[in-house]
């Protein structure tokens, strides 16, 4: 791993381990309290609990961006509202809610979910256009996914996703320790229009990138083979290698 790269990495982490104002287990600090429940704000809430990872104003956070339209129309209530009660295992994302062992309570979490969906709304429908669903049980296939990644997204991301002059690494272990494989899925079917990332249909906010000119657009089934191949290259023990015995010195 180079060092520009083991930086950047560290430096997302750190962002995304201390974003979130309150997480399971973690001691509350004599100056710091959880929102009182009488709160409903959803400024307050959404700054208090949300915004450390989603971004102040939705986007450019270390998490998906929240003030996305696709991502607003894919995601049902049920959805969202599950994501905030239970968390996501395995990754950053804590329950919230007081049942879960977290501080909000069902009442605010509402609050929060209208209050995204009133702030940003979703995309209107466009006749003709389907999006693949945001939720898929389908087996994906790493190496049709391998093939998809050359044609969608090695342009951007290199040839073998290790990143390119226009976007970074998204095989290297560490990054992929710290997201699920439904992230992965909402970021190839939604982009990520902040950081220039075009969507299933290959566009951002509307415009095709130039890169995904005259591609097809991902199916369900490419979005989940896409996700196959990406998490295929998880690994146990993500990070720098230990020391070995013979050499403690030797951690290349």
């Amino acid at each position: 791993m180079n060092c520009r790269l083991s930086i950047t990495l560290g430096l997302l982490a750190t962002m995304l381990l201390g974003a979130c104002d309150w997480m399971p287990g973690k001691p509350v600090k004599e100056d710091e309290t959880p929102v009182p429940a009488d709160v409903h704000s959803f400024n307050v809430l959404y700054r208090d609990t949300c915004s450390g990872c989603h971004g102040a104003d939705g986007q450019f956070g270390g998490a998906r961006p929240l003030n996305d339209p696709l991502y607003l129309s894919l995601a049902s209530d049920e959805y969202m509202l599950g994501v905030m009660t239970d968390g996501v295992p395995h990754t950053l994302m804590p329950p919230f809610a007081i049942s879960k062992g977290g501080s909000l309570t069902n009442s605010q979490l509402r609050d929060i979910l209208q209050g995204i969906r009133r702030s940003w709304g979703p995309m209107p429908d466009t006749p003709g256009v389907t999006p693949p669903s945001l939720s898929s049980a389908t087996k994906g296939e790493a190496s049709r996914g391998r093939t998809l990644f050359a044609s969608h997204c090695a342009a951007c991301h290199g040839d073998d996703g290790r990143g390119g002059k226009v976007a970074g690494n998204v095989i290297d272990p560490s990054y992929l320790a710290l997201v699920s494989d439904q992230s992965l899925r909402s970021n190839i079917i939604c982009g990520r229009h902040d950081l220039g990332m075009p969507d299933w249909n290959g566009a951002i906010n509307g415009v095709v990138a130039e890169q995904r000119k005259g591609l097809a657009p991902l199916n369900d089934k490419d979005v989940s083979d896409l996700v196959a191949f990406l998490a295929s290259h998880r690994v146990e023990f993500p990070g720098a290698p230990f020391p070995s015995l013979e050499n403690p010195r030797d951690t290349d």
